[in-house]
């Protein structure tokens, strides 16, 4: 039976307030059938980047040179808890579908934090921190770790790190003793040299990994084999006759697990859309302008109608419908991240 979804959805926006008009994170109302967005509240806040939410509670990194990890109750529209994330400018933030747990990726330092959770969402305790030093051949980039996402598998047992400076994921397994909670690395997968793995997704079994290369502008397809997960694939984000700059930035699958959506900074700015086949491979559908500059982020509404294109520098978010056409765009100072 399919789901039903009500036509009017609440969009949450996380921004840069450094050296903008942002006040913070801005609450929407979107309409998914013509893609029209009424503004519903601000919350003030310090460079709200990434957003994550369970319920009533959003949570968000400030990503400053001193990063914080906020737990806001949306209800009573308050603060329920503010924590340091031992690290510079973390810029992902991620909830356990299984347990109270959440993590927090720190860029430039390199750092993965865990923390526990209580019943009413609050931050309960740093349970788990995590350093890294790798580096790779990319000299101005990857000099040293960057810790840029954790993706939990749908049941919650595992999460998939991507460390951008190393070209790495690490797998971990999330393991509880009495009431705290551990990472314990179970693996690394090596990625193209010199890509520098982003954001990931899932295909719907979750045997299959796509991998966003941000330096090199590629999606790295990983299938499992046993216990190892093997490269399979390495597409393109951008056309044949390109020859600018990169910035894979984001990824997301169609609900149907039949579509994969892209995109694409640096001078290219550009969605890509590839049909997912039989085996998992991915074939090029379209890859188009985003009527922006700087596509930091892209999501599909919940109701499977819209592709929501977060345009960073030019202070926009494009909204199109699954078959690429432009229904709306919307002024939004310095958007990074759009969930719902």
């Amino acid at each position: 039976m399919e789901t039903l979804y009500a036509q009017t959805q609440t969009m949450y926006v996380g921004t840069y307030t450094n050296q903008s008009e942002s006040k913070g994170v801005y609450i929407y109302n979107l309409d998914e059938h013509s893609g029209k967005v009424e503004l519903s509240k601000t919350i003030p806040m310090s460079n709200p980047s990434f957003l994550a939410r369970k319920g009533d509670i959003l949570y968000a990194v400030n990503e400053d040179n001193e990063g914080m990890l906020i737990a806001y109750d949306l209800k009573q529209a308050k603060v329920l808890s503010e924590v340091s994330t031992n690290g510079m400018h973390p810029c992902h933030v991620a909830l356990s579908p299984r347990d109270s747990i959440v993590i927090v990726s720190n860029y430039s330092s390199g750092s993965l934090v865990l923390y526990s959770l209580r019943d009413d969402g609050s931050i309960k305790s740093q349970d788990d921190f995590m350093a890294f030093a790798g580096s790779s051949v990319n000299k101005e980039r990857q000099q040293e770790s960057h810790i840029h996402s954790a993706f939990f598998k749908r049941d919650g047992s595992r999460v998939f790190v991507s460390d951008l400076g190393a070209d790495l994921i690490y797998v971990f397994e999330i393991i509880q003793k009495e009431d705290k909670f551990n990472l314990h690395k179970v693996q690394e997968i090596n990625t193209k040299a010199g890509g520098g793995p982003r954001h990931l997704v899932f295909s719907k079994d979750e045997k299959t990994i796509y991998s966003v290369l941000e330096l090199t502008g590629e999606i790295e397809v990983f299938q499992q084999n046993g216990d190892k997960w093997v490269s399979k694939q390495i597409v393109p984000m951008y056309t044949a006759d390109f020859n600018g700059e990169h910035g894979g930035a984001d990824i997301k699958m169609s609900k149907n697990g039949k579509y994969l959506y892209a995109t694409n900074r640096g001078t290219a700015n550009t969605l890509a859309t590839y049909q997912v086949n039989n085996k998992g491979l991915l074939q090029s559908k379209k890859i188009q302008f985003v009527e922006g500059d700087s596509p930091r982020n892209v999501n599909i509404s919940p109701g499977g109608k819209l592709l929501l294109i977060s345009n960073q520098n030019s202070n926009n978010i494009t909204v199109f419908s699954k078959n690429g056409n432009k229904k709306n765009s919307v002024d939004v100072p310095k958007p990074v991240c759009v969930i719902f």
